[in-house]
């Protein structure tokens, strides 16, 4: 069963709402991190660092910058003759 759409003056006023409340949201992040002293911004930024190394290693993840590839590629050409 499908919700019934919401009339577009609805719709406006609910996008109002959540601009708003983004802002007031937004606002109250700014003065939050404002207050931090540096060791709680030290120590949330370790905890974060400390949350992605608990992530699975994604295989699709290229292992490298793709630099080295790169490097020897010119190498190549360059034997060939070319700039």
């Amino acid at each position: 069963m499908a919700s019934p759409v919401p009339s577009i003056a609805v719709q406006k006023k609910l996008v109002a709402l959540w601009r708003e409340t983004g802002r007031v949201l937004e606002e109250l992040r700014r003065s939050e991190l404002a207050r931090q002293s540096p060791e709680q911004s030290r120590q949330a930024a370790y905890d974060m660092l400390q949350l992605g190394g608990m992530l699975p290693e994604d295989p699709a993840r290229e292992r490298t910058s793709g630099l080295v590839e790169m490097q020897r590629l010119f190498a190549r050409a360059r034997g060939r003759g070319r700039p």
